[in-house]
C-alpha cells in the first residue's frame, strides 16, 4: 500500500512539474542573463583590438575593470531575480485560470489596442503616398537591393502620437496571445495576428527596422512555450526549442542584412555572405559593451538619466521641447555621435543597456538598478507560472528587454511605452474587474 502510495505520489509530482508555466528553463530571468548578457559581456573583452579595428573599424575601448562592473550589475541582477522564486512556486492546475468576465474584458481590450494598431499603419500609410513612395517604387528597390539607399524611414517621417500607435501592436499580441491560451486558437485571434505580423514584417523590410517584428514575435513565443510547458511532453520539447531558434534569428539577421548591408559590402569583396553575417551578428553585441565603454571613458556627463528615462524626455511634447537639452545643455544624440565619431565607429551605434544604468546613475546607482530590476523580473516570472495578470500581461515585454539588453534597454526606450502603459491599464482593469465581481457576490 505504501509502495503504490509513494509511485501515485511520484506521478502527480512529474505531472505538476510538467505542469507549471513558464518552468521551461530559458525563460526564466537566470537563464536569460546568464546565458545572453554574460557572455556577450566577456565575449567584447575577449576580442583583441586588431579584430575590432578590422571587422568593425573601431578601436577596443572595452577594458577588465568595466568587464567586471558590468559582470557585478549582472550578477546583482541574477541574485535580485532569484530571491522571489526562493518560496516556491504555487501550482495553478487551470492555467492561466481566467473567468469569463476576465476573458469578456481582454476580448474588449485586444479589440480596442488592434484597432489603435491598424490607425498607426495607415498613418504611415498616408505618409508614404504624401512622399511619392509608390507600391512600384518599393518592389523595383526591393527586387535591386536599394532599400537602404531609398531612405524611406527618412521619407516617412513621423505623425507625433498617430504613427506611434503601431506599437499598440505589441500590446495586442500579449493580450490576443493570454486569450488563445485560454480560448484556444480561434480564428479571427489567428486572422489579427496574423494582419500585425505581416504589416510589421512589410515595415521591418521597407523601413529597415528589425525590431518592428521582434517585438511582436518574442513576447508571443513566451506565452506559446508557457501553453507546452502546462505538459511534461510539452515542456520536454519547450526545452530544446533555443537549439532550433538560434540558427533561424541569425537567418532571419542574414535576409534583413542582405538589402540593408551586403549589397554595398559585397562591392569591397575578401569574404564569403556567411562569414559577413556571423561577424555582423557577433558585432552588434560586441561593440555595444565597447560603445557602452566609450561613453563611460569620454562621453558627455549630463547630469540627467537619458538612457533610462529615454521614453520621457521624447515623449510627444516633450520631445519637440527639447527639455533634455534645456535641462542639462546636452544633446544627447548629438554628443554621442560625435563620442563615436572621434573613438568609435558610428555605424555601430548601439549604446549597451548593460553600461547605460553606470552611464546615467553611476557605479553605486548602477548596481542598486540591476538589483531592483532582477527583483522585478523574478517577481514577474513567478507571476507569469502562478497566472497573476501582472506576469501573464508584462513578463513577456520583459524577456524581450533581458535578451536585447547587451545592445540597448528596450524598456526605457519612447516605442515601447504605449505597449507597456497599455498593458498596465489592462492588467489594472482585470483586477478591478475581479474585484467588483466579489464584492458583488459577497
Amino acid at each position: 500500500m505504501n509502495v503504490l502510495t509513494s509511485v501515485r505520489a511520484a506521478r502527480v509530482q512529474g505531472a505538476d512539474l510538467g505542469g507549471r508555466p513558464g518552468g521551461v528553463w530559458w525563460l526564466s530571468p537566470l537563464a536569460l542573463i546568464g546565458l545572453v548578457a554574460l557572455p556577450t559581456t566577456w565575449l567584447s573583452l575577449a576580442v583583441a583590438d586588431e579584430r575590432y579595428r578590422v571587422l568593425w573599424k573601431t578601436p577596443k575601448s572595452i577594458d577588465l575593470e568595466w568587464t567586471l562592473w558590468f559582470t557585478l550589475g549582472l550578477l546583482l541582477f541574477l541574485g535580485g531575480a532569484l530571491l522571489p522564486q526562493l518560496r516556491g512556486v504555487r501550482h495553478v492546475p487551470q492555467w492561466p485560470a481566467l473567468s469569463t468576465g476576465d476573458l469578456r474584458l481582454l476580448e474588449r481590450a485586444a479589440t480596442v489596442l488592434f484597432r489603435l494598431t491598424i490607425v498607426g499603419y495607415v498613418a504611415f500609410l498616408i505618409a508614404g503616398a504624401r512622399a511619392g513612395l509608390s507600391p512600384t517604387l518599393l518592389l523595383t528597390s526591393l527586387i535591386n537591393q536599394e532599400l537602404y539607399d531609398l531612405g524611406i524611414r527618412d521619407q516617412l517621417g513621423t505623425v507625433p502620437g498617430v504613427t506611434t500607435m503601431t506599437q499598440f501592436g505589441v500590446a495586442f499580441v500579449v493580450v490576443t496571445g493570454v486569450l488563445m491560451i485560454a480560448n484556444g486558437r480561434q480564428r479571427r485571434y489567428v486572422r489579427r495576428i496574423a494582419v500585425v505580423l505581416v504589416l510589421a514584417l512589410v515595415r521591418a523590410f521597407f523601413v529597415t527596422e528589425r525590431l518592428a517584428l521582434l517585438e511582436l514575435i518574442v513576447p508571443l513565443l513566451v506565452l506559446v512555450v508557457a501553453r507546452m510547458s502546462r505538459t511534461s511532453r510539452g515542456a520536454r520539447r519547450a526545452t530544446f526549442l533555443p537549439v532550433v531558434l538560434l540558427p533561424v534569428v541569425v537567418v532571419v539577421f542574414g535576409a534583413f542584412e542582405y538589402s540593408r548591408s551586403w549589397v554595398f559590402y559585397r562591392a569591397q569583396g575578401g569574404q564569403s555572405f556567411p562569414t559577413f553575417i556571423v561577424e555582423r551578428f557577433a558585432g552588434y553585441y560586441v561593440t555595444a559593451y565597447n560603445n557602452g565603454a566609450i561613453r563611460l571613458l569620454h562621453g558627455e556627463d549630463a547630469g540627467l538619466p537619458n538612457d533610462l528615462w529615454s521614453a520621457f524626455w521624447t515623449a510627444p511634447g516633450i520631445g519637440s521641447m527639447n527639455l533634455f537639452e534645456r535641462l542639462t545643455g546636452v544633446d544627447a544624440d548629438a554628443s554621442y555621435t560625435t563620442t563615436l565619431t572621434q573613438f568609435g565607429n558610428p555605424e555601430f551605434n548601439n549604446y549597451s543597456g548593460v553600461a547605460s544604468p553606470f552611464v546615467d546613475l553611476g557605479i553605486v546607482g548602477g548596481l542598486v538598478f540591476f538589483l531592483l530590476a532582477g527583483l522585478l523580473s523574478g517577481a514577474l516570472h513567478r507571476s507569469l507560472r502562478e497566472a497573476r495578470t501582472w506576469g501573464l500581461l508584462l513578463y513577456p515585454v520583459f524577456v524581450l528587454t533581458m535578451l536585447e539588453i547587451p545592445r540597448y534597454f528596450y524598456l526605457g526606450q519612447g516605442r515601447a511605452t504605449p505597449a507597456l502603459l497599455a498593458l498596465v491599464a489592462v492588467a489594472l482593469l482585470v483586477n478591478r474587474g475581479r474585484r467588483t465581481r466579489t464584492g458583488a457576490l459577497l
